[in-house]
C-alpha cells in the first residue's frame, strides 16, 4: 500500500510539473500578445539608422505615438536637424523647421509610420504569419516576433522586433527589403509604455 501511494504521489508530482511548464509557456506568449494588444501609447528615445543607401544615415529622435495613428517625432541629432518636429494628426503630416520657423504639410508616409512601434503593434494584432523565437542578444534572453509587411514595398518587406523576455521592453526593431537586407534599424534607448 505504501509503495502504491509513493508511486501515485510521484506520478501526480510529475503531472503537476508538466502542466505547470505548459502553463508557463502559454502565459509567456499570452503576456507578449497582451503587450501589443494593451498598447495605447508610448514615448521613446530611439536611434533610427537608414541602411538602404551605401552610407548609413543615423537619426536620434524622441517618439510619442498613439495607436490611433497620431504621433510626434522630434529630432535630437544630427545637429543640423535638431528640434525638427514631425507631427501626424492621423491624416496628414506636418514638418516644422525651427531654424526657418516654417511648416510643411504632406501626405502620410508609410516609411515614417513603419519606424513606430504602434505600426508594428497594429500589424501584430491582424497578422497570421508571425514567427516567434526565443534568442540571446548581448547576453540577455529575448523574444522576437517577425512578420511580413503588406503592400509590396521593395524596401519594406518584413519587420522583426526584439523584446526583453522578462520585462517585454522593446530593445530593437529591424525592417528588411525583399532580398532580406536590413533597410531600417530602430534601437530603443528609453521607453515608456502607456504613460
Amino acid at each position: 500500500m505504501q509503495i502504491k501511494r509513493l508511486i501515485l504521489m510521484s506520478f501526480l508530482l510529475v503531472l503537476a510539473f508538466t502542466f505547470y511548464g505548459c502553463n508557463t509557456q502559454k502565459n509567456t506568449s499570452s503576456i507578449a500578445g497582451d503587450f501589443f494588444k494593451d498598447l495605447k501609447q508610448y514615448e521613446a528615445d530611439v536611434t533610427v539608422t537608414f541602411l538602404k543607401d551605401k552610407q548609413p544615415n543615423e537619426v536620434k529622435m524622441k517618439q510619442i505615438a498613439k495607436v490611433d495613428g497620431t504621433y510626434e517625432m522630434t529630432i535630437l541629432a544630427p545637429e543640423h536637424m535638431q528640434n525638427v518636429k514631425i507631427i501626424c494628426d492621423g491624416h496628414k503630416v506636418t514638418e516644422y523647421y525651427p531654424s526657418t520657423n516654417q511648416s510643411v504639410e504632406q501626405e502620410m508616409s508609410v516609411a515614417q509610420n513603419e519606424i513606430l512601434l504602434t505600426s508594428f503593434a497594429t500589424r501584430y494584432l491582424t497578422n497570421e504569419n508571425i514567427k516567434k523565437q526565443e534568442v540571446q542578444l548581448d547576453g540577455k534572453k529575448m523574444i522576437t516576433y517577425e512578420m511580413p509587411i503588406e503592400g509590396n514595398f521593395r524596401y519594406l518587406s518584413k519587420e522583426k522586433i526584439w523584446l526583453e523576455e522578462k520585462s517585454l521592453k522593446p530593445v530593437q526593431m529591424v525592417l528588411y527589403d525583399e532580398e532580406g537586407n536590413i533597410t531600417i534599424e530602430v534601437i530603443y534607448n528609453e521607453f515608456k509604455y502607456n504613460f
